[in-house]
C-alpha cells in the first residue's frame, strides 16, 4: 500500500535526520541543533503513530480483543509524549545552563552545514508526500505532508539563528533559539498526550458532529424520537450507539431497513471518517425504563 509506504519513508527520514542532528550537536555544543534533533525525533514518533493507523484499520478484531487494537496507538502515544516532554525540559535545562556558563559553539560550520542538509531532505520528503497524498486521497498523508511542512520552517529557523551567530558572535541566540524550540517540542507533545488521553478515556464525538446525526435520525419520520445516543473515538474508527424508537406496527424488517439508511446517511455526511454502529430498535419508548434499573 503506497500510504503505509509513504508512512515508513517519513519515519526514516525523521529518524535518520534525528541522529544526525544529535551527534552534529553534542559534537559542536549547539543546543539549537540538539533541540532540532529532539523535534525530528518527534516527528518520526508522528510518522510511526501515523503508519501504525493505517496498518491497524487494515485488520480485524478477534475473539479474544472483540474492539480490536486501536487504543494500544494512544497507549503508545501517552507514553512517547510523556518521553518528548522530558527530553524537552532536558534541552531547556541545557540552553539554560550554556547562558550561565557563557558557553559558544565549538563547530558553528558543522552545524550550519547539517541544517542544510535536513533543509533538502525535508523539501524532498515533502514533495514526495505531497505526491502520495494527491494519489491516494488519504487524509493521514496529507496530515503527515502538512506535519513535515512546518518542520522545513523549524530547520530554516535553525538555520537562519546560526548564520546570524556566524555573522554577529552572539552565541546567546544559540540558547535562547534552544529555548524556544524546547516551548514548542513541549506544546506539541502535550497535544499528543491530550489526545492520547482522550481516546484512552473513550471520549465522546464533537458536539457539532453529534448535533448534525440528531439532524440525520429526525428527518426520518418513521422514528418517533430517539435517546441513548453515546459516541466514542478510536484512531481509526467512530463509534456510535443509540436508541431508536418505532410505532409499536411496524414490520421489524421496515425498522431494520430505516435503521439501514440512517447509518448510510452518517457514512455519507461524514465520508473522511469510518464507522461502526449499535443501533437499538425500540417499539416504545422505554428511556425512564432504562435510566431506572441503571
Amino acid at each position: 500500500m503506497l500510504a503505509q509506504k509513504a508512512t515508513i519513508v517519513a519515519s526514516l527520514c525523521a529518524l535518520f535526520l534525528a541522529l544526525i542532528k544529535f551527534i552534529v550537536g553534542m559534537l559542536s555544543s549547539s543546543v539549537a541543533v540538539l533541540a532540532s534533533a529532539i523535534d525530528s525525533l518527534m516527528d518520526f514518533v508522528i510518522s510511526i503513530f501515523n503508519f501504525l493507523a493505517l496498518k491497524k484499520s487494515s485488520q480485524k478484531a478477534n475473539e479474544n480483543y472483540n474492539f480490536g487494537f486501536s487504543k494500544i496507538e494512544a497507549l503508545m502515544g501517552l507514553v512517547e509524549g510523556f518521553f518528548i516532554v522530558c527530553v524537552g525540559a532536558f534541552i531547556f535545562y541545557q540552553s539554560i545552563m550554556k547562558i550561565y556558563h557563557k558557553e559558544e559553539i565549538l563547530d558553528l560550520n558543522l552545524s550550519i552545514f547539517v541544517m542544510i542538509f535536513a533543509l533538502i531532505i525535508t523539501a524532498l520528503l515533502v514533495i514526495f508526500l505531497e505526491f502520495v497524498a494527491k494519489k491516494t486521497k488519504s487524509l493521514i498523508v496529507q496530515s503527515d505532508c502538512l506535519h513535515y511542512k512546518s518542520d522545513f520552517l523549524t530547520n530554516l529557523c535553525t538555520l537562519v539563528a546560526l548564520v546570524l551567530i556566524y555573522f554577529t558572535n552572539l552565541y546567546i541566540i544559540d540558547s535562547v533559539f534552544g529555548i524556544l524550540i524546547s516551548l514548542y517540542i513541549a506544546f506539541s507533545a502535550f497535544k499528543i498526550i491530550k489526545k492520547a488521553i482522550n481516546f484512552l478515556m473513550d471520549k465522546a464525538l464533537e458536539k457539532e458532529v453529534i448535533d448534525q446525526i440528531a439532524t440525520l435520525i429526525k428527518a426520518h419520520q418513521q422514528i418517533i424520537t430517539f435517546h441513548d445516543l453515546k459516541t466514542r473515538k478510536s484512531p481509526q474508527l467512530n463509534y456510535l450507539s443509540v436508541h431508536l424508537v418505532f410505532s409499536p406496527d411496524i414490520l421489524l424488517i421496515k425498522a431494520h431497513e430505516i435503521a439501514d439508511t440512517l447509518e448510510q446517511d452518517i457514512r455519507k455526511q461524514f465520508q473522511d471518517q469510518r464507522w461502526e454502529f449499535q443501533i437499538h430498535l425500540d417499539p416504545y419508548d422505554d428511556f425512564e425504563e432504562e435510566r431506572t434499573k441503571q
